[in-house]
């Protein structure tokens, strides 16, 4: 049985498909950030009954196929079923939810994440000496290895590239792991999450936070996930 562990610390549209595959699993966690929706009927025109928080567990009673998707953005959605939870009255798309293993942790700023990229099982750091007119300067970086992906951070005059290859997870996960990784908490509690702008081919855009520049989804081959920006000083 899966759990959601508390811590401390579509089909994509149109070309690409990282779908979820849940109906066979009993136990599902909620990963959206701002929430699951719990809709009186199995359709997104339904009234809202209630909510459930990132790291709520649901057990599956009933799943129901469906077409429909959750529209994020004009040109990107996530596609899922809707599933009828046990001892819950309502319908929840499960596009909201993961199967996984996840971490629900708070950060130092008091604000809640997820972690769907497993145990770390390595880490190394290198550094590299970079030619360039005015002469060589050094270049960092830093690698962490997850069971779920490999995270590579880097720094180079004055910016900084943060690359995490995802694989195991679907596109679904890896959109909801990024709102995690970028989201912000505004005035009166409000919750700011990155802004879709667009799709190019295998590529999903989005408008990030601050001095985030560049944030963006890619599908790859073999199911591998990449989300990546930089930010300068």
């Amino acid at each position: 049985m899966k759990n959601c562990l508390t811590l401390i610390f579509t089909i994509l549209l149109v070309h690409y498909s990282f779908g979820q595959n849940l109906e066979n699993k009993a136990e599902l966690c909620v990963i959206n950030m701002l929430g699951a929706k719990v809709y009186e009927k199995p359709t997104f025109e339904s009234k809202t009954l209630s909510e459930l928080k990132v790291g709520e567990n649901i057990i599956i009673e009933k799943t129901i196929q469906t077409e429909e998707q959750f529209e994020i953005g004009k040109g990107f959605s996530l596609n899922g079923n809707w599933i009828k939870p046990k001892n819950i009255n309502g319908f929840i798309f499960s596009s909201d939810l993961t199967d996984k293993n996840v971490e629900i942790g708070q950060s130092e700023y008091g604000q809640t994440f997820i972690n769907l990229l497993g145990i770390m099982t390595d880490k190394k750091k290198e550094e590299k000496l970079i030619q360039t007119e005015n002469g060589e300067f050094p270049k960092y970086f830093e690698y962490k290895y997850y069971e779920n992906g490999t995270y590579t951070y880097t720094s180079w005059d004055g910016c900084f590239d943060h690359v995490t290859e995802y694989k195991n997870l679907t596109l679904n996960e890896v959109y909801h792991q990024m709102v995690s990784d970028y989201y912000g908490l505004m005035g009166d509690n409000e919750t700011w999450i990155p802004i879709f702008q667009g799709k190019e081919g295998s590529i999903i855009k989005f408008e990030g936070e601050g001095a985030t520049e560049d944030l963006k989804i890619e599908t790859k081959e073999n199911e591998i996930i990449v989300v990546s920006s930089y930010d300068c000083t």
